[in-house]
């Protein structure tokens, strides 16, 4: 059986809706320390896989170089990331924490996991297992046609 369009349609922008939410939310947590959803974003990709290249961290977030290098000057000025030599590129230096930047990011996750559990106080199980399944398979098949360049206009 094959899904409504127009429920699909529907789903993308309450995604957009809540992607701007979260943003706005993020950025609200955070202000106070001067880093945006955005900024988040990158220490996150940091976080989790390490140390990487500007591009290796736009091509992970399907933006431009030049807007990742932008957030990234913005994080070396808040000295929350440095630039190290790259054995593999000359060019191409590599991204890494400082020790300030991995505490301060440890802490905004601290903070956040209070809103992440009130909300799920307010999600029955069966629905955030239903919307994670459901955003799993947007997300594999938005990977699947951007890959092939595919999607039709």
């Amino acid at each position: 059986m094959t899904a409504d369009p127009t429920k699909a349609e529907a789903v993308t922008r309450e995604v957009r809706a809540c992607f701007n939410r979260l943003k706005a939310l993020g950025d609200a947590l955070h202000r106070d320390i001067g880093v945006t959803a955005a900024m988040r974003a990158v220490l996150e990709t940091l976080y989790e896989a390490g140390e990487q290249t500007v591009p290796q961290i736009a091509r992970s977030k399907s933006v431009s170089r030049q807007h990742i290098q932008v957030l990234v000057n913005s994080l070396i000025g808040a000295e929350l990331v440095a630039v190290e030599p790259n054995p593999a590129d000359r060019r191409s230096p590599l991204v890494a924490f400082t020790k300030e930047g991995r505490m301060t990011f440890k802490c905004m996750r601290q903070r956040e996991k209070a809103a992440i559990a009130d909300l799920a106080r307010t999600l029955a199980p069966y629905d955030l297992d239903a919307t994670l399944a459901t955003l799993a398979g947007l997300h594999a098949w938005l990977d699947q046609n951007l890959a092939k360049g595919d999607i039709d206009a």
